[in-house]
């Protein structure tokens, strides 16, 4: 096994020597956070880190790809395009949405933030790929859950424990993961129309026989800003993405749709794939939220959040999403309200610098927050890993 030096800062060990690395930590009590190439470091996380980071990037290898199978293996530090590119060689494809930023970052952390968004809909979310992880806790000691196989139920599930806990219990290492096989025929369709047809069409949606990819309700400043056209205010926009094996099977799901629009709700194909066009970045000094509520509220709570240009994208089936605007902490204050009484949740990824008049805690308190804490407790004694807390707490 590779011994590793502790230094101040960020330290890149190789996964072997990554058991003697956190070994050492736990021994001098340093506190550390794993992280991947940092694009989404700063995220969630309103003040500087004083501590150690445990980078992961340099552990960037595809370890085993079973393409019969569509499981594939790979090291946590594997950037997510790569991952991407060298699984569309093969005609497949990990069903995923990329995270708002600079860069999409690595598969590690894409799982362990464990964030869902339009692609949920048809692929379910990331904790639904995960098939096996290894990882290693605070105190050293390398472990693994899951296995190589779709099919694997055995044991405590705690791959998906460690999906979504970002990074607070253990430093994952490995990961397996599903894969999909890339539909070779896609259409994207922006609608746009009053409150009450797109209500209509949302219902018939719901007991139509489409099978979409995505169906995500957009604000009129989201399609604004991504490019595709200006609508009302107080209009409501859908997204929908197909895919098939079929350039007819698309056709006849495109017809079927217009044939529900009536008069006043219009429909245009989107050139590029949504996808892409939402990993955009959020503007300097905006504020970059991920939310949910009840997916029956997800339309009226857009048109009624108060917050003017507001760019917000949420699932018409899942009620997950994101929004990103220049608002005012008064604002992300009464939109967290409203979706919490809509049984939601507004989680602050990105809070701009200098915001008046203080800081907001990026999660709010769940109802198993004292739960996590004692498995953050069993797996970190010393509380070294990320501060010490769990998301939510």
């Amino acid at each position: 096994m590779g011994r590793a030096t502790v230094t101040r800062g960020w330290l890149r060990p190789t996964l072997q020597e990554v058991p003697d690395l956190l070994r050492q930590l736990n021994v001098a009590r340093q506190p550390w956070r794993p992280a991947g190439l940092g694009a989404h470091f700063h995220w969630c996380r309103p003040g500087p880190w004083e501590g150690q980071v445990v980078s992961v990037a340099g552990n960037n290898r595809i370890l085993r790809h079973s393409a019969e199978d569509f499981t594939i293996e790979v090291e946590a530090g594997l950037p997510l395009a790569w991952l991407q590119a060298a699984l569309a060689e093969q005609g497949q494809w990990l069903a995923v949405d990329p995270p708002p930023a600079a860069g999409p970052g690595t598969v590690g952390g894409l799982v362990a933030r464990g964030l869902s968004a339009g692609l949920r809909h048809r692929y379910l979310g990331v904790r639904d790929q995960l098939i096996g992880v290894g990882f290693v806790r605070a105190d050293g000691v390398a472990a693994k859950a899951g296995g190589r196989v779709v099919k694997n139920v055995a044991g405590y599930d705690l791959m998906r424990l460690l999906c979504g806990s970002w990074g607070s219990l253990a430093l994952l290492t490995r990961l397996t993961l599903r894969t999909y096989p890339m539909p070779p025929q896609r259409r994207h369709l922006l609608l746009c129309g009053p409150r009450e047809p797109m209500l209509q069409l949302r219902q018939w949606l719901l007991r139509s026989c489409l099978t979409p990819e995505r169906m995500d309700w957009w604000s009129p400043a989201m399609a604004r800003r991504l490019g595709c056209g200006a609508a009302p205010e107080d209009e409501l926009c859908l997204v929908i993405s197909l895919g098939s094996i079929s350039r007819d099977a698309i056709k006849a799901q495109e017809q079927a749709l217009a044939a529900q629009l009536g008069d006043f709700v219009q429909m245009q194909p989107l050139p590029n794939w949504p996808q892409v066009a939402l990993a955009r970045p959020p503007e300097p000094g905006a504020w970059l939220l991920h939310l949910g509520c009840r997916p029956a509220s997800m339309a009226q709570l857009m048109l009624e959040s108060g917050a003017a240009g507001l760019c917000w994208h949420g699932g018409l089936t899942t009620g997950l999403g994101y929004a990103i605007g220049t608002l005012t902490v008064e604002q992300v204050l009464q939109l967290r309200n409203r979706l919490t009484a809509h049984g939601g949740f507004l989680t602050i990824l990105v809070q701009p610098h200098g915001t008046i008049p203080s800081t907001l805690p990026p999660w709010q308190r769940q109802p198993a927050a004292d739960v996590m804490l004692a498995i953050k407790h069993a797996l970190d004694p010393y509380g070294l890993v990320s501060g010490g807390g769990v998301p939510g707490n």
